[in-house]
């Protein structure tokens, strides 16, 4: 009984808590993309030199996740800070000694994982009902085309994500679920390093390649693939760039948004 009187009072403190607050400063831009989504941009007053969406609104920039301003947010009185582990924990114990909520966001490893951190969001910032719609949104997307892609034959995927080293979609990341829910293989399953030489991606052979465009290395990637002419993926016509912007911000929406796009690469 005193067990169940306890999570009751943790409980009513938590949504007392959401509810006051109303100034919240983002250290990611996967968080300040999680709180556009939930309804929460008018709660914002500070994210990092990265957030395009929260930027563009004119919104106070704070640094960077690595490097932030404590000064700068401790100005700006935020009820809330919300931030990844990339985020120095020195600055962080120094953010809490003066006083500011901070909450440590992990990286989600899964589809399931992201929506669950959008729903965790919603509730810290007190904007549960519209975080609700997103997520079911995203999950009817993606089980729509998981189940389309029992269809698909089976196939070999590399999903590049850095250059200078070449850098692979690894197991137990998010991204990986791409590949996983159309129902294809990724090529760097099993290697605990994302980093990869050219020619093991030759020896792999892929049926097909998707390069995120990040910094812009996108389309040089795509021209140095497709000179090798013996490549599964170039004899077919399949290498492909996809949106950093949707695949590499983890959030329900960019999600659904970037499956579609890996479902089409190899569907076509």
């Amino acid at each position: 009984m005193r067990i169940k009187i306890l999570v009751v009072l943790l409980f009513a403190g938590f949504s007392v808590f959401a509810q006051d607050v109303k100034r919240v400063i983002s250290l990611a831009p996967s968080i300040t993309e999680n709180i556009y989504l939930v309804g929460g941009k008018e709660k914002l007053v500070g994210c990092t030199s990265y957030c395009m969406l929260a930027i563009n609104d004119g919104i106070e920039q704070i640094g960077s996740t690595v490097d932030v301003n404590v000064e700068k947010i401790f100005a700006l009185k935020p009820d809330l800070v919300l931030t990844m582990k990339l985020t120095k924990p020195q600055d962080i114990a120094t953010l809490e000694k003066l006083g500011l909520r901070v909450e440590v966001l992990e990286t989600p490893r899964t589809f399931n994982e992201i929506c669950e951190q959008t729903q965790q969001i919603a509730e810290l910032i007190g904007c549960e009902d519209q975080s609700a719609e997103v997520v079911a949104k995203a999950r009817k997307t993606v089980a729509g085309i998981q189940e389309k892609s029992k269809q698909l034959p089976p196939s070999k995927i590399f999903f590049q994500i850095g250059a200078n080293p070449v850098f692979s979609v690894l197991d137990k990341t998010y991204m990986n679920d791409f590949i996983l829910l159309c129902n294809a293989t990724n090529i760097a399953s099993g290697v605990t390093r994302g980093t990869l030489t050219r020619e093991s991606v030759l020896l792999k052979n892929p049926d097909v390649i998707i390069i995120a465009e990040m910094g812009g290395f996108g389309k040089e990637e795509q021209k140095v693939w497709n000179s090798y002419e013996g490549m599964a993926a170039v004899k077919n016509n399949k290498v492909f760039l996809i949106s950093s912007e949707t695949s590499c911000s983890p959030t329900p929406a960019n999600f659904a948004s970037a499956l579609k796009d890996v479902y089409r690469f190899i569907s076509e």
